[in-house]
This record gives structure tokens, C-alpha cells and sequence, in this order.
């Protein structure tokens, strides 16, 4: 096999597109990631761009008619990051429309690498990159899509793209797959033996360990970028033994009476309790909330629980009609798939767990690898509640590991929190499987300060409400929009407020603000405040 690199459009100016998925910073990092193993390793790479002329003739159809002027030759909208740019021995060809085949020299260029397979990065996956992957099947090659290193706009059309592509015109893997199937070592060296590798999940009721799996290494938040643990990524083959067992433990467990399935919530929230301070403790240490935020999300989790025992009691109910009433059973799904985000990693997973075991369904788990050894502690404190065996699976994992279990087979139902990027991605994959979907994503909180409010004693709660733990939560506020009359007396509260609250060591039970915020940061934003004001803004950005 002999491969040739293929960059697409990573340019300036799509880069910089609203809304870009993954973020402008991480598709570069991936991207050179590639670029570099490639060069390193002697193997040919392939740059093409979109490039149109200073007056706009040769403007795409609807460019023109929507009045876009993006990658102008000669502007910087046009160039690559410096981290991507090309060297004299490597093509750049310039095109005009989606495919990279409609690049003049492009196919002779591919010639002369005398490659067989082509590995494509870049974007968009909805538009250029799909239609450089169908031309190029049609014309006899063997396509892999760097998938953590394409990316799109528009994640639900992305996320179509990439589920019709796949096994049909190209092979879709991660950057470090691809790199160690072509012997380029894309995964990091030998793990330190002094950092433990932890196992790839909790499968059929036994922690299995990591096997050749690729990992991601999870750092500490307080002392970047030292790792605190390597995370081993799930296959769909762990996630399929996952959901195999989570089925064929579930079908036991949703034929047990109320009574009993309540029994064992009211012990896993005593568990929880006990293990409250280890908890607690890990939270902060892992990532970074700090601790007074800690014991309340353990304390939120353990309400989770006891209000799911308190829906047993009442599994049947009756609706009433002017002229009839409807009597409303609830029954399990059978397994459902849960996902679940790093920032909350105790009380959104229980809160997800609680009412599914609750009801009689087994899970498959994929919950945020940022939090990992958290995961674990959950896990424990249900297992010990008396959970039988393989009912709920835990796997570790990325993007690709949450698109096994939403894939798999065995889940029948998917819920998920996390951004607004992924919950697209998730509905788009549910809709074509026809799997039902409850997604809870990111919000744009505001908090609205009229003419009858006590600024001085209302600021300290706003500045907490939008800062503390560096603003990481959905209902975090992340805009004030003040009455112009108030806004200098808004301007100076809301200064000292943020000033005023304590960043520091998360596990000093007076730190207000983890380590994800610095003091430099906190400079940054009462400028941008500052500025705001200046510039006559009515809408102030908060976290």
C-alpha cells in the first residue's frame, strides 16, 4: 500500500466559519498531526485549496448570488495556518468547486506520487471532502477519511456524510489509526509505568483491561500538561459485547418486582453516600470543580436516585378524560445507550442511570473521558448497591466509541448531554436508525438587569453565576443584557464582583474558580467588559 495525504481547504477563511466542528484549533492540531508522520516518514502529500481571483469572476454560482468573497487570492482568507503550510516539494492545486478532482493538475499531481490510497483531512465533510471521496472511489481508489481530522458547519449533515461514506466509498478511522495501520506510530510511546492504564470499560460485569487499544491521555487540570492517567478507547467490538450483555442481563431484571428494583436504588444511594468525601475529592482533583461545587453535584446525584425509587411506587397511572380514563403503564426500552460530559460527571450520569435501572433497562455507558477515574467511583458505588452482573456496561472512549453505542444493535434508545455540535450529530445517526433520542445540550443564558434592581447586592450572584467553575455548565450565564441607563453602575459592580471571587487550588474549600480560569484570563474579560460598555453595547458577554 502506498498512501498519499490529501489536505482540503484549510484555509483561513473556512476555518473561521461560525459554528465549526471540531473547533478551528483541534482540526489544525490533527491535521499537522498527519501532515508531519507523513513527512516524517517520507510519504507524498497533496495540498488543495479554493482559491478565487481578486475581481470574483470565477465565483461559485451561489457565491454570487449570496455575495461571498472568501479565499481571494493573495489575502490571508486564502492561506493555511503556519502549521499546515505547504513546502516547495509538495503540490498545491487550486480549485474552484467542491471536488478536489476539479483541480486542473490535481490528478496528474496524485500520479506522480505513484500512491494507491488516498487519506484525506480536511473541509468540509458535508461538501468537499464527500465530494472528493465519491470521485475518487469512482476512479478506482482506495479512500480513508481522517475522521477526527474533517470537519463541517453543519454537524447533522456531516454526520449523514460520514454513515453513507463509511464501508461504502471510504474507510473512516481516527488520525492514529490510520497513522499505525501505516506503520507511522501514530499512538504516543510505551505508557509511563508510573501512570496507570485503566481498563477499557466494565464489560459483562468484569473491568477489562486495555488490549493494543489506542488511549487518550487525561491530564490534570491543576498541574497541566502533566497526565494523570492513559484512557483506553472502546471498538465497536467492546461496544458490542457491552450491549450483548447489558440485554441479556436486562431481560431478567425488567421481569423483578418494583419493590425490588427500589431496593436497590435506596442502596446505591447509600453507597453514594459513604463514598461522598472520595468523591467529592476526585471531582476536584480530576477536573478541577471546586469543592463546595463538588459536595452539592453529589449531593444532586444522590436526589436523583431517591426520586427515581419514588416513581416505582406509582409504575401504573391513570389518566383522566371528560368521558374516559386511560390507564398508563411504564415498560422498559430494553437497553438504552447513555453519554454523558465531563462537567457534571457524578449527578448527569446518575441522573441518567437512576431512571433507566429504575424501570427495568440494561445500559451501555460511554461517559465523558475527561473525568474517568469519577466514572469508575460511580460505577462501584452502583455495583455494590447489588446490581446484577452485566446489566449496566461502562465503556471508555471518544466520538467514535459514542457512535458504537448509538449504532449498536442492542440500544434501543439514546440519551445524551453534551454540546449543541454533538446532539445534532447523535439526532441526525437516531433519526436513520429510527432510535429514539433525548438529548439535553449547551445554552446562552442571560441574566436581564432592569431599572428596579439592587445592582450592588444582585452582582456578586450574577459575577458567581457566569464565572464559577470557569462558566463550565449549560446554565451558566453567558449574557447581561442591562438597561442602558444602568450601565456604568452595572459596569463597576459587576467588575468587583469578578474580581472579588477566589481562584485558586479546587481542593481549597474557599477557591470559587478552578484552574481552567487564570488570573490572566479574569484580566481579559473585565477588559472585554470594559470595552463593551465603551462601544455602546446593550449585550454584555459573560462567561
Amino acid at each position: 500500500m502506498m498512501p498519499v495525504l490529501v489536505l482540503i481547504d484549510l484555509q483561513h477563511d473556512f476555518l473561521d466559519r461560525q459554528g465549526l466542528t471540531p473547533p478551528p484549533t483541534i482540526l489544525i492540531e490533527r491535521a499537522a498531526q498527519l501532515l508531519e508522520r507523513f513527512r516524517q516518514y517520507g510519504r507524498p502529500v497533496v495540498h488543495v485549496h479554493t482559491q478565487i481571483r481578486d475581481d470574483g469572476s470565477d465565483r461559485m454560482p451561489h457565491w454570487r448570488r449570496n455575495d461571498i468573497w472568501q479565499c481571494v487570492a493573495g489575502t490571508r482568507g486564502a492561506q493555511t495556518p503556519d502549521r499546515l503550510q505547504p513546502r516547495e516539494s509538495e503540490p498545491v492545486c487550486q480549485k474552484q468547486f467542491f471536488s478536489a478532482f476539479g483541480a486542473a493538475d490535481f490528478v496528474a499531481a496524485l500520479a506522480r506520487t505513484g500512491a494507491d490510497t488516498i487519506v484525506l483531512a480536511g473541509l468540509y465533510l458535508h461538501g468537499c471532502v464527500r465530494s472528493t471521496v465519491l470521485d475518487a472511489y469512482e476512479r478506482g481508489w482506495t479512500v480513508w477519511v481522517a475522521d477526527d481530522a474533517v470537519g463541517s458547519t453543519e454537524p447533522a449533515h456531516s454526520e449523514i456524510t460520514s454513515m453513507y461514506l463509511d464501508g461504502r466509498a471510504a474507510r473512516f478511522c481516527s488520525s492514529s489509526e490510520i497513522l499505525d495501520e501505516l506503520g507511522m506510530f501514530g499512538s504516543d510511546e510505551t505508557p509511563s509505568s508510573t501512570i496507570p492504564v485503566l481498563p477499557v470499560g466494565h464489560l459483562a460485569g468484569e473491568w477489562r483491561p486495555a488490549a493494543g487499544h489506542a488511549r487518550i491521555d487525561q491530564c490534570n487540570p491543576f498541574d497541566w500538561p502533566k497526565v494523570a492517567a492513559h484512557v483506553p478507547i472502546a471498538t465497536g467490538e467492546d461496544v458490542r459485547r457491552a450491549g450483548q450483555a447489558a440485554a441479556e442481563a436486562q431481560s431478567e431484571w425488567s421481569r423483578c418486582a418494583a419493590t425490588d428494583r427500589a431496593a436497590v436504588l435506596s442502596s446505591w444511594a447509600t453507597m453514594l453516600a459513604d463514598r461522598s468525601a472520595e468523591l467529592t475529592k476526585r471531582l476536584a482533583s480530576e477536573i478541577g470543580k471546586p469543592m463546595a461545587e463538588a459536595e452539592d453535584e453529589v449531593r444532586r446525584a444522590m436526589s436523583h436516585i431517591r426520586f427515581a425509587a419514588e416513581l416505582l411506587k406509582d409504575e401504573t397511572k391513570q389518566l383522566h378524560t371528560d368521558d374516559s380514563s386511560v390507564d398508563v403503564r411504564y415498560r422498559p426500552h430494553g437497553v438504552v445507550g447513555l453519554i454523558t460530559p465531563w462537567n457534571n460527571p457524578v449527578a448527569i450520569p446518575v441522573g441518567k442511570l437512576a431512571p433507566a435501572v429504575a424501570f427495568g433497562n440494561g445500559v451501555v455507558w460511554k461517559p465523558g473521558v475527561e473525568a474517568p477515574h469519577t466514572a469508575i467511583l460511580v460505577l462501584e458505588t452502583l455495583l455494590s448497591a447489588g446490581l446484577p452482573a452485566g446489566l449496566v456496561n461502562l465503556v471508555f472512549g471518544d466520538a467514535r466509541t459514542a457512535r458504537a453505542v448509538i449504532d449498536d444493535p442492542a440500544t434501543a434508545a439514546i440519551s445524551l448531554t453534551g454540546s449543541i455540535a454533538a446532539g445534532q450529530q447523535a439526532g441526525a445517526r437516531c433519526l436513520i436508525l429510527n432510535k429514539p433520542f433525548q438529548a439535553e445540550l449547551g445554552g446562552n443564558n442571560a441574566a436581564i438587569v432592569l431599572s428596579d434592581c439592587d445592582i450592588e447586592r444582585e452582582a456578586p450572584g450574577m459575577a458567581t453565576a457566569a464565572f464559577s467553575f470557569a462558566g463550565q455548565r449549560c446554565t451558566s450565564i453567558q449574557r447581561f443584557i442591562v438597561e442602558r441607563p444602568l450601565i456604568p453602575e452595572f459596569e463597576r459592580a459587576i467588575l468587583r464582583a469578578t474580581q472579588a471571587l477566589r481562584i485558586g487550588n479546587p481542593l481549597d474549600a474557599a477557591t470559587q474558580i478552578g484552574p481552567m480560569i487564570s488570573h490572566a484570563h479574569r484580566a481579559r474579560v473585565a477588559a472585554a467588559i470594559k470595552q463593551a460598555v465603551a462601544d455602546g453595547a446593550r449585550v454584555l458577554c459573560g462567561a
